[in-house]
């Protein structure tokens, strides 16, 4: 009788670009639902093999037949309006919804605790869920990255309270109205997306102003939250942190008194990430002691400061990271040193979005100099289109930096010992250190390596 009941309430749910780590989760959740889910996309990943492996039909091509049955289609903004998916749709008047709107339908229905900004999301959203999970709490949790912690990765089923990354890259997500927010830190980026940067920050402040409960980042002086975290001001402040290994012992300032508690991941962003999860949730009324000893087991999500590969030996190391803009490379930079402070680094990295690029080219030619070696692939674009703009520009113009026109090259990268080798980007980049990674094992044997 409830399978007859399921079959009759369920809605048929076609994503089309299905893969992308937030149309995924999304998909999933619907999936959890009841709902009847299919989604297409050209390129097979760890995100649509896993989607297939829960049941939920994948197409590997955009055809109008994937649609055919479809009561409703979810877009991105990224999908051309010849997409024969789309047009079929329009034709049949089955009804389109872009992706952050249904989102935002989905999200509405629970008590909500978002995290958005320019640098951070994915981690502090990740802290967030990590910590109430550690305090028995039972959150959904939407993430855009992947996370041990999470069931599914980029998801977790839960019950009447969500945790999600709300991304801030496009107009849309102001319109969300959760009771709690985190604004990690903002700066003018994606601003191609607005019709001004006045516009970009009006969206920001409209969230605050639709949102119960804000922390915003005291030091920037940009917004005013119910509580502000921060370093030189702010209700919740960092005093002091004491690198241990990849560990870091933080003290902290609170309304009531201070702290001091171990977070299991390294770098001074990190501790502001924490901080940010702190004021939220003990100003929301959750014990501030529980709330520290939560961190306990914490770990970055994927490709955020990831060790990939560990040769003891030869003091030689792998690690992947997903910064993309020069604000988040000079902070891995600066990470990088503290935790290897013995070490030469080398950065790996594949320059994201031409836009992107050609803004902020000034800023990644100094902080690209901090590093011993420097490798640049061409620009990763995103869909985007190439306008002119090519990252051997960039090259010609830092002392002692190689181009790399064809990134496959880098497989056969000549490892040196004593030397940390970061491979950056939000592109395609993970694929060859995955693919180096690979290789060096299958050379040198798994005891020395960590990672999978």
């Amino acid at each position: 009788m409830e399978s007859e009941q399921v079959k009759r309430t369920a809605k048929r749910i076609h994503f089309v670009g299905v893969g992308g780590i937030g149309m995924s989760a999304q998909a999933m959740h619907e999936h959890f639902q009841g709902n009847i889910v299919s989604g297409s996309d050209p390129y097979n990943s760890e995100r649509t093999r896993y989607l297939e492996a829960l049941g939920i039909k994948i197409y590997n091509s955009h055809r109008e037949e994937n649609v055919e049955d479809a009561e409703e289609v979810v877009i991105t903004p990224a999908i051309s309006k010849d997409n024969p998916e789309y047009v079929f749709a329009q034709k049949r008047g089955i009804p389109i919804i872009y992706r952050i709107d249904h989102f935002r339908r989905i999200v509405g229905q629970f008590r909500g605790f978002a995290v958005t900004g320019t640098d951070g999301k994915s981690t502090t959203t990740s802290m967030l869920a990590s910590v109430l999970i550690n305090m028995n709490e039972d959150p959904y949790v939407f993430l855009g990255a992947l996370h041990s912690k999470l069931e599914h990765g980029n998801y977790r089923k839960g019950s009447e309270l969500v945790v999600y990354e709300l991304d801030e890259s496009q107009p849309g997500f102001e319109l969300f109205q959760p009771e709690g927010l985190i604004i990690t830190n903002v700066r003018e980026d994606h601003l191609e997306n607005y019709e001004s940067v006045d516009h970009y920050y009006a969206c920001f402040q409209r969230l605050i102003e639709n949102s119960k409960f804000v922390v915003t980042f005291a030091d920037e002086k940009k917004f005013k939250g119910n509580v502000m975290f921060g370093v030189y001001s702010g209700d919740f402040r960092l005093i002091k942190r004491v690198q241990h290994g990849f560990a870091q012992k933080v003290q902290i300032y609170t309304p009531w008194g201070e702290r001091e508690f171990m977070l299991p991941v390294p770098g001074y962003h990190n501790a502001l990430n924490a901080l940010a999860v702190i004021a939220l949730l003990s100003s929301k009324g959750y014990d501030l002691d529980k709330v520290l000893h939560a961190f306990k087991d914490f770990t970055l999500p994927g490709r955020r400061f990831n060790v990939s590969y560990e040769d003891f030996e030869k003091n030689i190391t792998i690690v992947d990271d997903y910064a993309h803009t020069a604000d988040e490379i000079e902070v891995l930079l600066k990470t990088a040193r503290e935790v290897y402070n013995d070490r030469r680094i080398v950065i790996v990295f594949q320059p994201h979005r031409y836009t992107r690029f050609k803004r902020e080219a000034d800023r990644f030619k100094r902080v690209l100099l901090m590093a011993d070696e420097i490798y640049i692939t061409e620009v990763y674009g995103a869909f985007e289109t190439k306008n002119g703009v090519t990252a051997r520009k960039i090259v010609d113009e830092i002392t002692g930096a190689i181009f790399v026109p064809d990134k496959t090259m880098l497989k056969m990268l000549d490892l040196k010992e004593n030397s940390v080798y970061l491979f950056v980007g939000a592109g395609d980049i993970y694929d060859v250190s995955k693919e180096l990674v690979q290789a060096l094992k299958q050379k040198h044997g798994t005891y020395n390596s960590v990672g999978s």
